[in-house]
């Protein structure tokens, strides 16, 4: 585990003054949904991972085909931070609720209409703040994925090195040693031949395993909403059903004064 999910919170607690989200509580509150979503992200690099393995002629177990994706979690954890407190707060949940020194009618508790910085509006205004988390975490690893990007580029190597090794040794297999020459003609050998150019279009394939991760990694967002179940209806609250932690975040927020 890379991150670790809020869990175990502290006990409710709603400060008799709100104010606005900063410092600690940025912070906090940002690396609570970067770590809540370790989970949903390693579900979409093990179902990459095992697409990958079986488009490789080598079908590697899912740890060595994970590997050869590395780079993508690498480049997805490098951005998950500053990209998930850019999007949530100066984007949206930004300053205090106060109008002219004043709060509007019914702030800043948790049922503020007004969209301001405070716990108590993240609160309010949570189908919306789970929204934003969803969709910055799908944006970066899209982006990780990105074909035009130098991430991309290290996983498609790592996936052509591991197809021409395989290759390789299926070449080597194919030479017999010279004391066996003489038995180069019978069933098993003929047989054993037949069997290393099982997979048609051999010499092409270097190109057919690059269309095919490129295909493979377009998906990885689409992959990202079956698992939180992505319904399409945004911030509506019924939405992203196991990518909510609303109950325990709502609890986390308040934490905060």
């Amino acid at each position: 585990m890379r991150r670790n999910s809020v869990l175990a919170l502290l006990a409710l607690s709603v400060p008799a003054t709100v104010s606005a989200c900063e410092g600690e509580c940025i912070v906090k509150i940002t690396n609570a949904y970067v770590g809540n979503y370790t989970t949903p992200v390693d579900a979409v690099m093990r179902i990459l991972a095992e697409n990958l393995s079986s488009m490789l002629p080598s079908h590697p177990d899912i740890t060595t085909a994970t590997s050869y994706l590395q780079p993508l979690l690498s480049a997805y954890d490098a951005a998950a931070y500053i990209g998930m407190e850019t999007a949530v707060f100066p984007r949206f949940f930004h300053g205090k609720c106060a109008v002219h020194g004043a709060d509007p009618p019914g702030c800043p508790n948790p049922d503020c209409p007004v969209v301001c910085g405070t716990p108590g509006s993240m609160v309010h205004f949570f189908p919306t703040l789970r929204y934003l988390a969803y969709n910055e975490t799908r944006a970066r690893i899209e982006a990780a994925a990105d074909p035009e990007g130098a991430t991309y580029k290290l996983v498609e190597q790592n996936v052509l090195n591991a197809a021409n090794d395989h290759r390789h040794t299926m070449r080597l297999g194919r030479i017999m040693p010279r004391s066996t020459a003489s038995k180069s003609k019978t069933k098993t050998g003929s047989k054993a031949m037949a069997t290393s150019k099982g997979y048609p279009g051999f010499r092409t394939a270097p190109q057919a395993i690059k269309d095919n991760l490129k295909a493979l990694l377009a998906q990885a967002g689409a992959m990202l909403s079956e698992v939180c179940e992505d319904d399409g209806s945004g911030d509506s609250a019924s939405n992203l059903a196991r990518c909510s932690w609303e109950t325990s975040m709502k609890e986390y927020i308040l934490t905060f004064p």
